[in-house]
């Protein structure tokens, strides 16, 4: 056999065995190939998994990338095989279902500098979000959730654009100040110096407020604003109040805060 064809043989046999090998990783269980990863070393833990690596589920999602593991509801993904050819991974993500305690949906695309979410919607209430957070409300606190991003992208410095907004309603506080009626609430989001800013506006019967919150990729948030009570505001409650600081002429009471989501 001459030279050229031995070549054209082995270059054959070469991208017959890489299709056949893609073919059955493609094809092979998810749930097999997760115990072939480092999954100790990851930060994610997922258990009930069914489906191939493109095309599959988990029957529950567990978070480890802070001290507070965060437990969500069961995840189905779609990986979109054409995006490899560009250098990247993009994943369709469906999150939880209706009687999940959050639902959600968007797209995830991976590649070597960035991790951009696209077209995500997120509902879920108040009372998950503060305890999947970590986050301590002198109170109890209720409330409906929804969360819609046209896009975000991150690095490994922190948030680089995004374009969303997040609004509460039906929202209220069970404090030992008493029962705080907090209505709707809107969050409009923005990237500054790498970390993730929200102009927050808040309105109900009996107070309205206004301010700013800020948390950094390591965790660390502010707020920093200001609410002013309605006249209707009972005494007792309004007397709590102190506790805020000494309202200024127009009768709003300074807000600030700050921690670590841990």
């Amino acid at each position: 056999m001459k030279q050229g064809k031995i070549g054209k043989v082995i270059l054959l046999s070469t991208v017959g065995l890489v299709s056949y090998s893609g073919f059955l990783i493609a094809n092979m269980p998810a749930e097999r190939v997760w115990h072939y990863l480092p999954t100790e070393k990851l930060p994610v833990k997922m258990t009930g998994i069914t489906g191939t690596p493109w095309s599959g589920a988990a029957e529950s999602v567990t978070l480890t990338m802070s001290r507070k593991p965060l437990s969500l509801p069961s995840i189905r993904w779609q990986i979109e095989p054409a995006s490899l050819l560009k250098g990247e991974v993009q994943v369709s993500v469906e999150l939880g279902n209706a009687a999940s305690p959050v639902e959600g949906q968007g797209a995830v695309v991976v590649n070597r500098q960035t991790l951009t979410l696209n077209n995500v919607e997120l509902d879920t209430t108040a009372q998950w979000l503060v305890a999947a957070t970590g986050g301590k409300v002198p109170g109890e606190v209720k409330g409906n959730v929804f969360l819609e991003l046209d896009e975000l992208i991150v690095n490994d410095k922190g948030c680089l654009t995004i374009d969303g907004n997040a609004e509460l309603t039906n929202s209220g506080l069970a404090s030992p100040f008493g029962q705080f009626d907090l209505g709707n609430s809107t969050a409009e989001l923005s990237c500054q110096n790498n970390n993730l800013t929200a102009k927050v506006r808040q309105k109900s019967s009996i107070i309205s407020s206004y301010g700013d919150f800020q948390i950094s990729t390591n965790g660390r948030y502010t707020f920093t604003g200001k609410m002013t009570p309605d006249a209707s505001l009972p005494d007792p409650i309004k007397q709590g109040l102190a506790i805020l600081g000494k309202p200024d002429s127009t009768g709003a009471y300074p807000l600030r805060f700050r921690g670590a989501i841990k």
